[in-house]
């Protein structure tokens, strides 16, 4: 029998066309906040800490071509993050100018989600799960 992988998430990574408004737009828009700044050989990279997750922001290095827009769907498509109310919570990111691809809804008993999306594509899916789900 295999010996058991203790895998335990460290980070979410995103390469950035803009890495200064990709990073304006997580902590002004969605509420997070800088961790540290670095090089990462040779570009300049970001650490958040958002939704209890360490997100990593780096821009482009030279002569790398960072594809952007719907059809960069075959890696990452999203990820996700709980918030307490929705509803309470889409108004309140409306109010910060966060673009959502799709409204609050419901998608299942005790389930509710919507999507925003980000510089350079990136989707974040926001779910509201009552004690049934």
């Amino acid at each position: 029998m295999p010996k058991p992988i203790n895998f335990r998430f460290d980070h979410i990574h995103i390469n950035c066309t803009d890495l200064a408004a990709s990073e304006h737009w997580f902590i002004e828009g969605m509420g997070a906040e800088v961790a540290e700044r670095f090089e990462s050989f040779g570009v300049p990279a970001t650490h958040l800490n958002f939704a209890g997750l360490r997100v990593l922001l780096r821009a482009a290095r030279p002569g790398e071509q960072l594809s952007a827009g719907p059809s960069a769907r075959f890696g990452e498509d999203h990820f996700g993050v709980k918030v307490d109310d929705l509803d309470e919570a889409a108004a309140e990111l409306k109010r910060r100018g966060v673009a959502f691809d799709m409204e609050p809804r419901d998608f299942g008993p005790g389930l509710r989600i919507a999507f925003v999306r980000g510089p350079d594509s990136v989707r974040i899916e926001l779910l509201e799960r009552t004690e049934q789900s």
